[in-house]
């Protein structure tokens, strides 16, 4: 009789027994190459872009800003953000007050990734740091330190990447040598620093960082900066405006309407990662534009 009972609840019995058994390590399936690749997070796709180059297939990033134009100064947070960031296992921001409302909805877990470290930013200097060489160059290294630890076995893929990064970083770094030396100490003005850092590098003067500071922070123009900036497009002291194709206001307009009205050129340049581009074309195609400028209006 014992027989007969004990049979119908054998699967029962063993599922229990099942249970009792020491499982399979969750780290070691966690730690595994059939693990996800770490999720890193962004508010700017550009810095997105510089990390997902590094990392290959080894990493997998996402940005905040899903469309172009938008102004991460100002832009005002959702909770789909905060929980898009708490949910990242590692969060690379621009820093410099640029997208620093992000840290505050970061937990503790979350391992931060700030450019503003590695480029020796100061209070008051151009926070567009996607623009500034040493800067991109700290930070992808950082990133494939971070990458390589969690992913060995990745870790000649990711060394291989960054070096070719950085070849492409050394080519953009040469274009700006050959512009300082053909053009140094040409001057220009900007409406907003977005490619100021870029600008600079090469050798070239900007002559109206306070007007385009206080426009970019809209802390108040200065009638007299105001009046310097319209001497200088009215009398031609300039060799081409930067405009910020981000910026819509009015005062920026007419300064780009009294540049072209005096035959000097606007060169466009954003502060959203072109659709379609990685950084360095986009950078490449900025220094096109320059040099295209500087030729224009050549001594």
């Amino acid at each position: 009789m014992f027989t007969v009972r004990f049979l119908p609840c054998l699967p029962l019995f063993l599922t229990l027994l099942t249970g009792l058994l020491p499982l399979p390590s969750r780290a070691s399936t966690e730690t595994g190459p059939d693990r996800p690749a770490p999720l890193l997070s962004c508010v700017e796709p550009v810095w997105c872009d510089i990390a997902q180059q590094i990392g290959g297939p080894a990493l997998r990033t996402r940005s905040l800003i899903t469309s172009e134009g938008l102004d991460p100064h100002h832009l005002q947070p959702s909770p789909l953000m905060a929980r898009q960031l708490a949910a990242s296992d590692a969060v690379l921001l621009n820093g410099a007050t640029y997208d620093d409302w992000a840290m505050k909805l970061l937990p503790a877990s979350v391992k931060l990734f700030l450019a503003a470290s590695q480029g020796g930013w100061q209070t008051g200097e151009d926070p567009h740091l996607f623009f500034d060489l040493p800067t991109v160059r700290n930070t992808a290294r950082q990133i494939a330190v971070w990458l390589a630890g969690l992913r060995p076995q990745a870790q000649q893929d990711i060394d291989r990447r960054l070096a070719l990064f950085e070849q492409q970083i050394d080519q953009i770094a040469t274009r700006q040598q050959a512009i300082q030396q053909r053009d140094h100490g040409a001057p220009f003005a900007m409406t907003e620093p977005a490619g100021e850092r870029l600008l600079l590098a090469a050798g070239l003067v900007m002559t109206d960082q306070s007007w385009a500071r206080a426009l970019m922070n809209e802390s108040g123009l200065s009638p007299r900066d105001t009046a310097m900036l319209e001497t200088a497009l009215h009398e031609k002291t300039i060799r081409f405006l930067v405009s910020n194709p981000a910026i819509s206001a009015p005062q920026a307009s007419r300064m780009e309407d009294m540049a072209r009205q005096s035959g000097i050129p606007v060169l466009a340049i954003g502060e959203s990662l072109p659709t379609g581009q990685h950084w360095q074309d986009w950078l490449n195609g900025i220094l096109t534009s320059l040099e295209q400028a500087l030729y224009q209006t050549a001594p």
